[in-house]
């Protein structure tokens, strides 16, 4: 297992775990920013969501259900701390948890306050980057380029995310991974989680050394079938996968082998072996707004967002789907063809105001508005033979932006309309 040092001590572990790794050097502004990724874990996010919620529950031993707590089917599906350090798990059934626990508190999930921290965190990793993915107590946040990146070390920036985060979620249980690569920082994020730690970090360069002596059930993204070959064959560790190379886990376990090795590595996949997966851009209103022109502009910082994912992911959009979230947990979309496919910011930003206004209605307070692309084409680079000289105008300051971004951050240059929706 990894060595884990105390904060202060001034070693750096092998293993690049955080605390006690020293400031690393920042990349000037000039070149190319380092890849950055800040991944957020929660333990048992039903359970957090509802003691956020209700004060009462804090501290106290309680079991989540989903189903009717009459029915001898029913189980357990979260706990908190409290509840495990008594014995209790996620999967057991309620009447053996009746029986031997007389006095447990059972609760039902409450969906609305789950989606009502989701919320919060995404306001939160919308402060720190146009590019993050939230789902379930799970956050994925892309930090290349952006100011926090420039400005803090990596293992000072997933402190302050991290305590950034406590504060506005009101969850008490939660670790952030940072690493060079996606797959890593979700990595560290459940390594620090399960010792107990506040933050994880894998420094650039370490990926395998790292993932060497952590068991293999940590890799994520496998299949049953390849987790089961795991086991079989007896390899215990990640470092024994290492160590019979490419080649041989692709004799060894068919199509998932390359994947395999790669995940081993630390690696993300390419991004050319998952084409079709969807993008997405979300604005997360914070507070009630009324001024139709406000929402407007909301609405083209949105696709603004899009746009800028569209751009830095080499994808076109052939359809658009707007997503209205209101404060009771409702949700509504429509979705729209985009003909011909673009990664235009016009074209887009028109069909997406079309949408919302189809859509919006004064019922509830809003919370978010999101984009969707579900499956993106590839761009080819091809132009349109009947191009206008002012869409030609227009696409060339798209890619220019596009490229300073990529660079420095997507709020390093807004276009004039949503400088007022950005702040």
């Amino acid at each position: 297992m990894p060595k884990i040092s105390t904060p202060g001590d001034g070693r750096i572990p092998a293993s690049g775990w955080m605390p006690g790794a020293p400031p690393q050097v920042q990349a000037s502004p000039s070149v190319e920013p380092p890849p950055l990724f800040l991944a957020l874990e929660a333990e048992e996010f039903a359970a957090q969501a509802l003691a956020a919620r209700d004060p009462a529950l804090r501290g106290r031993p309680f079991v989540v259900i989903n189903q009717d707590p009459d029915s001898h089917k029913t189980v357990v599906i979260a706990c908190p701390r409290a509840a495990r350090e008594l014995g209790l798990r996620v999967g057991m059934l309620l009447a053996a948890v009746r029986r031997r626990f007389r006095r447990i508190t059972t609760v039902f999930r409450d969906q609305a306050g789950e989606d009502s921290v989701s919320d919060a965190l995404r306001g939160l990793c919308l402060s720190y980057t146009p590019e993050f993915d939230v789902a379930r107590g799970r956050a994925v946040l892309d930090m290349m380029g952006t100011p926090g990146a420039r400005a803090l070390a990596m293992d000072a920036l997933a402190a302050r995310f991290r305590n950034d985060a406590l504060a506005v979620t009101g969850l008490e249980e939660l670790s952030v991974g940072a690493a060079a690569t996606r797959l890593m920082a979700k990595v560290m994020a459940r390594q620090a989680l399960e010792r107990g730690l506040g933050v994880g970090i894998c420094l650039p360069g370490r990926e395998a050394e790292t993932l060497a002596p952590l068991p293999p059930e940590c890799l994520p993204g496998l299949s049953p079938q390849c987790r089961d070959r795991i086991r079989r064959y007896a390899l215990h560790s990640v470092g024994q996968i290492q160590s019979l190379g490419r080649k041989a886990l692709e004799t060894r376990f068919g199509d998932e082998g390359d994947k395999l090795f790669t995940v081993a590595c630390g690696l993300d996949l390419e991004e050319s072996k998952r084409p079709r997966t969807a993008l997405q851009a979300e604005t997360v209103f914070l507070e009630d707004i009324h001024d139709e022109d406000v929402l407007a502009r909301q609405v083209r910082l949105t696709a603004d967002k899009l746009v800028f994912r569209l751009r830095a992911s080499g994808a076109l959009a052939g359809k658009v789907a707007v997503i209205l979230r209101y404060a009771d947990g409702k949700s509504t979309r429509k979705t729209l063809v985009v003909h011909p496919p673009t990664a235009d910011f016009v074209p887009l930003s028109e069909l997406a105001l079309s949408g919302f206004l189809a859509l919006h209605v004064r019922r509830v307070s809003l919370r978010s508005m999101s984009l969707s692309v579900p499956k993106p084409a590839r761009a080819t680079g091809q132009t349109d033979l009947f191009e206008t000289d002012a869409v030609s105008r227009q696409r060339a300051i798209g890619e220019a932006m596009a490229k300073i971004r990529k660079r420095s951050g997507f709020g390093a240059i807004l276009s004039a309309a949503n400088i007022d929706a950005a702040e």
